[in-house]
Order: C-alpha cells, then structure tokens, then sequence
C-alpha cells in the first residue's frame, strides 16, 4: 500500500504564518490609533476595525490594550521576531565589532539615534497614559530597566576596544542619560535638530564623557 503522507505539518506552517501577519496588522493598528488620537481614547474595537479582525480577535492575541505595547516597541525596534534584542541586530554587531574605538562611537550613535526616532512617540504615548493607567506605568519601568540592561552591555563593546573614564557601572548609567529619548525629544522635538545632528552630538558627547585620551 502506498503511503499517504499528512498535510498537517504544512497546514501547521500556514496558520503560524497567518497569526503571525494577523498580530503584526494588529499591532501597526494599535501603534497608529494610540498616535493619532492617544492611549485612553483608543478601545480595543477601534484596534480591531483598523486591523480588519474581530475584536475577539485582539482580545485571545493580546488580552488587554496594555499589552499591545510592549508588542508595539518589539515592532518598533526589532521587526525580525527571530532576534531578541536589538543589540542583536546586525547594526548592533556591527558596533559590537568595530575595533577603532572613534568609529566605534560615531557607529553607535548613529545605531542609537535611529532606535531613538522610532522609540520616542511610544515613550511619550506611555508617559501620557502611565499616570491613569497602572499596567502601561509597569511596562514604561520595564521599558527603562531594559534599556539601562542594554547600556551595560554597550559600555562592554567600548571597554573591550579603549579605556574607560570611570568604572563600568558609571558608564552605562552615563549613557542611559545621555541617549534617553527625553534628551532625543528635547534636541530634536523642541529645538528642531536633525537625527544626524543628534548622532553626532551623541558621538561628541559620549566620546569626552567615556573614553580616555
């Protein structure tokens, strides 16, 4: 008898790609609304509509609004599911590997200012519905502890290729404050700089505050 082979494994593969585009219209939904008309002005139906799935839909995919923002930032920031951080990208090695410390810095400013760009509308969209909204508050702390993680692990790529000013922990501390999207927002929003005018400010900056001579 000649064997009849199951399509399950290739049906399986055709609904995990279908879920995956139905959470990805889902989030770009959600991401649009909440800038264009806020947070707490946004219902899950609206997401729905924007996204063309049914609201029980958004609701089995994500459960609460709240939750959709942390899904927005992943969008933002690392659009390929497969990497996990976005130190892991290919822009983030690329800094991790130069070995000329001056590059190196002018490498991750502009990487930074980019990630920058597409994160600051999210931040200002937490830090407005944070304050009425304690789950978006806990993913705007999660957000920031990820963040500082992120600038320990940087301060090891400028450490493995020059010598630091001060210790480590100092370091990473001095970059989330410098690279923070509230300085981006303040230089860039209200005072109308470019991102390669940021960039560079952030490779000027950084390289007199960090490295040694």
């Amino acid at each position: 008898m000649t064997e009849v082979k199951s399509s399950r494994p290739y049906s399986s593969a055709v609904r995990d790609e279908q879920a995956a585009r139905t959470r990805v219209r889902i989030v770009q939904a959600a991401d649009d609304l909440f800038r264009e008309q806020g947070y707490a002005r946004t219902t899950m139906k609206q997401v729905a509509q924007r996204a063309g799935v049914a609201r029980d839909t958004v609701h089995a995919v994500f459960g609460t609004k709240a939750a959709l923002i942390p899904a927005i930032v992943d969008l933002r920031l690392v659009p390929d599911e497969s990497v996990l951080n976005v130190a892991d990208t290919p822009e983030g090695r690329a800094v991790a590997d130069e070995p000329d410390p001056a590059r190196q810095l002018e490498l991750f400013a502009d990487f930074i200012t980019r990630l920058n760009v597409a994160l600051r509308p999210v931040v200002e969209m937490m830090r407005g519905a944070a304050a009425a909204e304690p789950a978006v508050a806990e993913t705007l702390a999660m957000l920031e502890r990820n963040r500082l993680a992120n600038m320990e692990r940087y301060v090891g790529w400028f450490a493995a290729h020059g010598t630091l000013r001060m210790s480590k922990e100092e370091a990473a501390r001095t970059m989330f404050a410098i690279v923070s999207p509230d300085v981006g927002r303040m230089l860039c929003d209200e005072l109308g700089w470019s991102r390669e005018q940021h960039a560079s400010w952030v490779a000027d900056v950084l390289g007199r505050a960090l490295l040694a001579d």
